[in-house]
C-alpha cells in the first residue's frame, strides 16, 4: 500500500500531559502536520489509561477507576461470552466503541480533521493497547492473567481488534486513511528466560487482531514496543509499521538486518523513536539526535538493506508517549521532532 504521507513524516505516540485540548491540537498540527496522532489526555481521568480505556465491549471486565485497575467478574460468564460473540460476529463495531469518558480527545481530534483539511491531509493515527499487553495486565480473582484463560484470551484478541476496527472506521468517516497502532509494552523482554509465551502464540494474536482491524476497509496497522524485544519476530508479523525506542535500543534493533530488510522490501515502514521521553534531560539537540539516527541508518545499510529504502520508509517519533512528563519537557520533546526531520531532509 502506498503510504498516504511523505518519507520522514513526524508523528507522536499518543499520550500527553496537557489538559487544554485546543492547545494540544494546535501543538499536534504544528509539530506533526502530515500525521497527527489522537492525543490521550492521561492526566484528565483514570479511564484515559491505556488499560482501563480498553475494557468497553470486552466480556466480564469493568474499570475500577478508584483503584486504577480492571476487575474480572466470575458470575454470568456464559451469558457474557454469548453476547460478546453475537456482537462480534454481527460486526457491531459500536459495541466496541470508546466512550467519551475513556477518550475525551478523540471526538475533538476527529472534528479538527473534518474542519481542517490541512490537519493530517491524508492520514490520521490512533492507538489501542495490544492484546498481549492487555492480557498480561489484567488478572482474574485467582491471580491468573487473561492469557491463562483460552476463552478470555480469544475475547481479548477479537475485542481489541474490533476496537481498532472501530477507530479505523471513525477516521475513514472524516475522509482520512487510518493508521492504527497496537501498543505492546508487554512484549518488552520477549525471548528472555522470563517470557513464557511462544513466538507462534504471540504472532497468532498480533496477526488476528491486525486482520480484524483491517476488515472494514483500507487501514494501516502498526506496533509500538517501548523496550527491547525479539525484533525478528515483530518484523515477521503481518504489520505495516514498527515503532520502537531508537534512542535507547538502536543497537539491539540493528542486530536483525536481514529480517528488517525483508520487512522494508515487502512494504513495511519503520518509525524511529529517536527523541527520549522518560530519559529526556533538555540537553538533547536536534543535530545530535539526527546524527545518531543517520549513523544507525548507515550501520543498517552496511549490513544489507539499501540506504535509500531505509530513508524513504522511515518516520520520526518520540521514544514513547510524553504523558508521564511535565508539560515543559513534553513540549520540548515534541518540538524537537520537526527540527530533526528538517535536518534529515537535507
Amino acid at each position: 500500500m502506498t503510504a498516504p504521507f511523505p518519507p520522514l513524516t513526524v508523528t507522536s505516540i499518543g499520550s500527553v500531559p496537557f489538559l487544554d485540548l485546543d492547545r494540544v491540537l494546535d501543538l499536534i498540527a504544528r509539530t506533526c502536520p502530515d500525521l497527527p496522532a489522537w492525543p490521550q489526555l492521561v492526566r484528565l481521568r483514570p479511564r484515559e489509561d491505556m488499560v482501563l480505556q480498553a475494557v468497553d465491549g470486552l466480556p466480564l471486565l469493568e474499570a475500577d477507576e478508584e483503584n486504577r485497575r480492571v476487575l474480572v467478574r466470575i458470575e454470568g460468564r456464559e451469558e457474557a461470552l454469548t453476547e460478546f460473540y453475537e456482537r462480534f460476529l454481527a460486526r457491531d463495531l459500536d459495541y466496541f466503541a470508546l466512550p467519551p469518558e475513556a477518550g475525551a480527545g478523540l471526538g475533538p481530534f476527529l472534528e479538527r480533521a473534518r474542519a481542517d483539511q490541512g490537519f493530517g491531509p491524508a492520514c490520521l493515527k490512533a492507538q489501542v493497547i495490544g492484546p498481549i499487553s492487555f492480557g498480561l495486565s489484567v488478572r482474574t480473582p485467582d491471580g491468573k492473567t487473561l492469557l491463562d484463560d483460552p476463552e478470555l484470551e480469544d475475547t481479548v484478541v477479537k475485542g481489541l481488534g474490533a476496537k481498532a476496527a472501530w477507530l479505523a472506521r471513525e477516521i475513514r468517516a472524516v475522509g482520512r486513511t487510518p493508521l492504527i497502532f497496537f501498543d505492546e509494552p508487554g512484549l518488552t523482554g520477549f525471548g528472555s528466560a522470563f517470557s513464557t509465551l511462544s513466538r507462534e502464540r504471540v504472532l497468532g494474536m498480533l496477526n488476528e487482531a491486525a486482520e480484524i482491524a483491517r476488515s472494514g476497509g483500507e487501514t494501516l496497522i502498526g506496533i509500538h514496543v517501548c523496550g527491547n524485544t525479539d525484533w525478528a519476530m515483530i518484523a515477521s508479523a503481518d504489520l505495516d509499521m514498527i515503532n520502537f525506542d531508537a534512542f535507547g535500543f538502536l543497537d539491539h534493533f540493528l542486530l536483525y538486518p536481514d529480517e528488517i530488510g525483508r520487512f522494508l522490501e515487502r512494504g513495511g515502514r519503520l518509525a524511529w523513536g529517536i527523541v527520549p521521553t522518560i530519559d529526556f534531560t533538555g540537553r538533547e539537540t536536534a543535530g545530535d539526535l539526527a546524527a545518531r539516527l543517520k549513523a544507525g541508518w548507515n550501520d543498517l545499510a552496511g549490513r544489507g538493506p539499501d540506504l535509500e529504502l531505509i530513508r524513504t520508509r522511515s518516520l520520526i517519533t518520540p521514544a514513547c508517549g510524553v504523558g508521564p512528563l511535565d508539560e515543559g519537557r513534553a513540549l520540548a520533546v515534541l518540538e524537537l521532532l520537526p527540527q530533526i526531520r528538517e535536518l534529515l531532509d537535507q
